[in-house]
């Protein structure tokens, strides 16, 4: 069984024959079908189906020589409604599957951001027809959570928001000047995670982490997809599973200045959220790409 069917609202499926259940509702009834020739004798398809808005659950697959579908694998997605324009996105695929991950370099994150690509059959049409991947690219950036928490503001007057503002913007200018080889950024960079540091040393002593940190975006463990996420909430919806009923929180976190979607299912949310509040959490980033 897949570990993200509970934010998607499936909480209880947690055996193969209810799974299957699921898979075979996909498959009769998709919301969205797609089939693709790779070779004369290898066709691909794709079908998924919303049981919330625009959050579901996708199987792949290929058809046979009996014109049969033969499932390979399947996931929950989540497509989200945040759009950033992606530099260099380079496609990797995985080694276990017919799935794909994309890479790009954010600034604003200061990781190479690894997301799990929910629409992988249009890149590979695109190789099929001899289409490289353009410089600029649109990416929905989305992700499910498993568990988290809901943590307090940090207290800001509007000075304090436009000086980060205005740091964050420095900041990614001087790490894209740095990237081309200048030493003056190189320098500059240095020195300011310098004193950075001093004044973290220095505030740790009496003050909590979470009053220090305003958000995170850090890796987590093995799985190059997984991220641990610390962020403000812009936005809260609430939806339902049309099978199980189960509720379900939609989140818009600005993570970084990075904004994306985060679905959670509420039974395994830990506190109140409200906007302004933080999400604390560990996540699976997915992107739908604009091939």
């Amino acid at each position: 069984m897949h570990s993200y069917l509970r934010p998607i609202g499936f909480s209880r499926y947690i055996n193969k024959i209810r799974v299957n259940d699921i898979i075979k509702k996909v498959m009769e009834k998709p919301d969205y079908k797609s089939e693709l020739m790779v070779t004369t004798e290898e066709t691909i398809f794709e079908f998924r189906k919303d049981f919330c808005k625009d959050m579901g659950i996708a199987v792949h697959g290929i058809v046979n020589e009996k014109q049969e579908y033969e499932i390979e694998y399947y996931f929950p997605y989540y497509v989200g409604n945040n759009i950033i324009i992606a530099e260099d996105l380079a496609m990797e695929k995985n080694v276990s599957s017919s799935s794909y991950y994309g890479m790009t370099e954010d600034f604003r994150v200061g990781v190479s951001l690894i997301f799990y690509v929910v629409n992988c059959l249009g890149y590979v049409d695109r190789c099929i027809q001899g289409m490289g991947m353009p410089r600029y690219t649109p990416v929905s950036y989305s992700a499910l959570a498993i568990s988290g928490k809901i943590l307090l503001p940090v207290k800001k007057t509007r000075e304090d928001i436009q000086r980060n503002k205005s740091a964050l913007k420095n900041r990614n200018k001087l790490i894209s000047a740095a990237k081309r080889g200048d030493e003056k950024a190189m320098e500059s960079l240095t020195v300011s995670e310098l004193d950075t540091y001093t004044k973290i040393t220095g505030r740790i002593l009496k003050e909590d982490v979470y009053s220090i940190v305003d958000s995170t975006f850090m890796p987590y463990g093995v799985s190059c997809d997984r991220y641990s996420i610390l962020g403000t909430i812009l936005f809260i919806e609430m939806d339902r599973n049309i099978i199980t009923n189960e509720e379900i929180y939609k989140l818009t976190i600005e993570c970084n200045d990075l904004r994306f979607n985060l679905a959670i299912n509420k039974a395994d949310l830990v506190g109140v959220p409200e906007i302004g509040r933080r999400f604390k959490g560990i996540i699976w980033l997915q992107g739908m790409v604009g091939f």
